[in-house]
């Protein structure tokens, strides 16, 4: 008897080691960032219902803060001389950065998130520059990011901005296949029944999202990931 509670005594404190060890990975994970995409279902008071791919409900809590960003396909006659951008990318053997996908800016939001850097959450060596375009270039490209749009040419499918920011510059290649979208300020009332959506924000213990931002697809589109 004394030699079975010895053994338990012992046992119980790695039970309540191991329970701790779940309990403080499982609160690591809540409050973690999270991005989730759907179709709206609903929108009551603050509380969004989106259906994501594989059919279910996922619940969104909205506040005053939050920011609804519409994004709408573009043609690529929109990428001129001048333009703010975001352009993901990623560098193909010979180091020149393909992007794989373009984000024109409002004027309102000229300066956003400017300069060229790593994307966290995507493979390695993807990069974001957010910049303006200044001049056409049709040489080699280097590693892009967040940038102004400095140059844009149409040469064989493919698109070369160069783009120049604060501190330096990039030039990228767009493929003819790559979605370029307009970004324009929106409200909760592009939040309709049916509208494609992604949604930022933050997982909380019961599985909900609490939205820092949503991106909306105009027109009844999908907005790239």
């Amino acid at each position: 008897e004394r030699h079975g509670e010895c053994r338990m005594s012992a046992w119980l404190p790695r039970v309540a080691a191991a329970a701790l060890t779940g309990l403080v990975a499982c609160s690591a994970a809540l409050g973690a960032p999270a991005r989730v995409a759907g179709t709206v279902a609903s929108v009551t008071g603050d509380t969004l219902v989106i259906t994501t791919a594989d059919a279910k409900p996922q619940i969104v809590r909205l506040d005053d803060k939050i920011r609804i960003t519409i994004r709408t396909p573009a043609a690529y006659a929109i990428l001129e001389e001048g333009r703010y951008v975001g352009v993901t990318a990623m560098p193909r053997a010979d180091g020149t950065l393909v992007a794989s996908a373009v984000s024109v800016f409002p004027e309102s939001r000229r300066g956003a998130g400017e300069g060229h850097y790593p994307m966290k959450g995507r493979p390695a060596g993807t990069t974001m520059t957010n910049a303006t375009v200044k001049s056409v270039s049709v040489s080699a490209s280097r590693p892009a990011g967040n940038a102004t749009v400095t140059a844009a040419t149409y040469a064989h499918g493919e698109y070369r901005l160069t783009l120049a920011y604060a501190g330096g510059a990039q030039t990228v290649v767009v493929p003819d296949d790559v979605p370029v979208v307009a970004l324009s300020n929106g409200d909760r009332s592009a939040l309709a029944r049916g509208a494609h959506v992604i949604v930022t924000g933050e997982r909380d213990a019961q599985g909900e999202l609490a939205a820092t931002r949503i991106d909306v697809g105009g027109n009844g589109s999908v907005p790239p990931l």
